[in-house]
């Protein structure tokens, strides 16, 4: 069991360590209350935690410290727009799906033999050891933030122009 929640905890710190440090602001971590969590960066990977700097989905609190167990993790999505070619530098190539077709045996909680029947399972495809800013040469950037004064020029600009 322990070996099971280790192995698990190891997966999600591969898989932060395959996502540039420039696309860290824009994660989201959903965790099993149903809470979101809005990544700045990442601060430290432990073996049965992580440490980020973020905000609880939905408040203005950025910059907490927030302490997290890889078990309340479910999901973590990205708020900015991948193309293809972005998510195979970071994840590598997709593996072609494969069909196992021979029962599997293995043990129930009580520790009898039960027979899995045969699934479908993605083979798995190494990763590129590549960051995003390999895509064409050039690193994505979160759109510049308009100003409010010209926000309000603009909004005048137009209610001028409605009269």
């Amino acid at each position: 069991m322990v070996d099971a929640m280790l192995q698990a905890n190891q997966a999600w710190i591969t898989m932060f360590r395959r996502i540039p440090a420039n696309l860290h602001d824009s994660l989201i971590l959903g965790l099993t209350t149903g809470a979101e969590l809005v990544m700045q960066r990442i601060v430290r990977l432990e073996p049965d935690f992580m440490i980020i700097r973020g905000r609880l989905s939905g408040t203005q609190d950025a910059g907490r410290v927030v302490m997290i167990p890889y078990e309340q993790l479910t999901y973590v999505a990205l708020t900015y727009v991948l193309k293809d070619a972005e998510i195979e530098a970071i994840f590598g190539k997709s593996a072609p799906v494969v069909v196992i077709d021979q029962p599997a045996q293995v043990a129930d909680q009580g520790g009898a033999p039960m027979e899995v029947p045969p699934i479908a399972v993605a083979a798995v495809a190494e990763p590129a050891a590549v960051s995003v800013t390999a895509v064409d040469g050039k690193v994505p950037k979160k759109p510049e933030q308009t100003s409010k004064a010209v926000l309000l020029a603009k909004l005048r600009e137009r209610l001028k122009e409605a009269k």
